[in-house]
């Protein structure tokens, strides 16, 4: 048996047990039903597809399918929404096994106005939260990813980001309950006392501090999280910028990074090329009809485009006008000193925010949006998917060039397009190449895996490690951790023994696998 697929059949008495637990409208066995569940983007074939889909409604539940799927050694796979459609949506690891969803569980339980946190469920979106604190007339910023429909605490445990200054979404939580793998439950930080007043303020307790093992690791299911919100500034400014040319991009980043470090940018800006701007707006059909990767005459034409450039800049300063005066003054004096570069900004009422219809604008003002979904359309329109290839890195000229070089080659040898996403933290950058394709293309979605699975050991080579992988190569990229014989997975493997001596929970996510998979041969 290929260990990375559990037998026809060797569910069948669990899913009895299932449907009594959870009820049989819970319990999803159709293929019509589990297409949701699965990878969107994947070539035809036997990829990584739930046997069932579970949908439980309470932690209570949750313990529920956790103590069946011990009692009969059948894994699940789980995920809050199942939306991170470009690392593999809600697919599980090993075929045919239980996925376990957690869209049911969507409730915000608590709004703190004067501390400015929130209290969700895993099943709560972005769009959830947000459209709950204008129901409860919440003056309250929030912060959200380029895509509102996913999960707020997904997002934070994938490591994921937003645009408003509270954009490192995990950095910004506080408390957390887990059911652990066999129905235990925890809850970290000063949710370890019993009557505990500050465990949405105060994110340690006395002794370890147990959050960031349950980040991309399959040793619980997260069943409440705390999240932060921030007042509205009483100035949202929201600026670009619009570099012409590829020779000065180094120069770019050198000149950007004291921006970042000393707090003058306060959110995290995206940095996109010419083809991920145009992407945002319309189809490749528009610009390029040839099947080879897109020719530098026609990114030249791209660039030339109003607002656009072979790279351009979005980014924003909130906060009191005096503040954002001066950091404005002191941005536009840095970038336009780079040969091709041009700034602009807007200027708005922060705690009267007009309708925006700039999605990127709206976006850093934490307000959730699905338009810039239209960049998967690139290639293949509403039957556009994507992939990213995710590196983190310096805030670095070198790095920044070295890692475009390495990718746009691969893509352009392999006839596909260089669109980068690059997200931009205080000290770091994370490189995004959105390696867009047709699905209903076979041998262009099966050449858009192969190239992105083509770049981890170069990345690798140069100091760049993947900050999140797609199911397909999770065991890739965890093996290339690799100082002192992957001490740090050989770590992740000894607590997975000890919490998940039957391996059920998630079992091959972030490469990491219980021993019973391990000794298979």
């Amino acid at each position: 048996m290929d260990q990375h697929t559990i037998p026809a059949g060797g569910l069948d008495a669990a899913i009895r047990d299932m449907e009594a637990a959870l009820g049989t409208e819970n319990v999803i066995s159709d293929a019509a039903g589990m297409a949701d569940h699965g990878d969107p983007f994947a070539p035809p074939g036997e990829w990584y597809r739930p046997g069932a889909v579970l949908m439980p409604g309470s932690v209570e539940e949750v313990q529920a399918v956790l103590r069946i799927a011990n009692e009969h050694g059948t894994p699940v796979w789980t995920s809050s929404q199942g939306r991170n459609k470009g690392y593999g949506g809600g697919a599980p690891r090993v075929s045919g096994s239980f996925t376990m969803s957690l869209r049911r569980m969507n409730r915000v339980l608590e709004v703190d106005e004067d501390n400015c946190m929130a209290l969700v469920e895993p099943g709560v979106r972005f769009f959830d939260l947000y459209d709950h604190l204008r129901s409860i007339g919440s003056k309250l910023w929030m912060s959200c990813p380029d895509l509102g429909g996913g999960s707020i605490i997904g997002n934070a445990l994938e490591h994921g980001v937003g645009y408003t200054p509270l954009g490192d979404h995990w950095g910004q939580h506080c408390g957390m309950e887990v059911v652990l793998p066999d129905g235990e439950i925890l809850r970290t930080g000063m949710g370890g006392m019993s009557n505990p007043h500050n465990w949405l303020v105060y994110p340690h307790a006395a002794g370890p501090s147990w959050d960031g093992i349950f980040t991309q690791s399959n040793y619980g299911i997260v069943t409440k999280m705390g999240v932060a919100l921030m007042h509205a500034p009483e100035v949202y400014c929201p600026g670009w910028f619009m570099l012409d040319n590829e020779e000065h991009y180094g120069t770019f980043l050198n000149v950007l990074r004291p921006l970042m470090i000393d707090g003058t940018i306060s959110n995290q800006p995206m940095i996109i090329n010419a083809v991920c701007a145009a992407s945002a707006f319309g189809e490749r059909k528009h610009w390029y009809t040839g099947e080879d990767s897109i020719p530098d005459e026609v990114l030249d034409k791209i660039a030339a485009t109003p607002g656009f450039g072979r790279w351009v800049m979005r980014f924003a300063v909130q906060g009191d006008a005096p503040v954002v005066a001066h950091n404005r003054a002191k941005i536009e004096k840095a970038l336009t000193s780079i040969p091709g570069g041009s700034v602009m900004f807007e200027e708005y009422d922060g705690h009267n925010l007009p309708e925006m219809t700039n999605p990127h604008h709206v976006v850093q003002a934490g307000i959730p949006s699905m338009a810039l979904d239209q960049m998967t359309r690139w290639y293949g329109g509403e039957e556009g998917g994507h992939i990213g290839f995710s590196c983190a890195m310096p805030i670095s000229g070198k790095d920044g060039i070295a890692i475009r070089d390495l990718t746009r080659k691969v893509l352009n040898e392999r006839n596909l397009d260089y669109s980068a996403a690059i997200i931009v933290t205080r000290r770091a950058m994370i490189h995004v190449a959105l390696i867009v394709f047709d699905t209903k293309n076979e041998a262009q979605t099966r050449e858009a895996y192969a190239a992105t699975k083509s770049m981890l050991e170069p990345a690798a080579k140069l100091g760049y490690g993947e900050y999140r992988s797609h199911v397909d190569f999770m065991d890739e990229v965890a093996a290339l951790y690799d100082f002192n014989n992957n001490a740090q997975r050989r770590f992740a493997e000894r607590i997975k023994n000890c919490i998940d001596p039957n391996g059920i929970l998630s079992p091959g996510k972030q490469g990491i696998w219980p021993a019973s998979y391990r000794n298979r041969t």
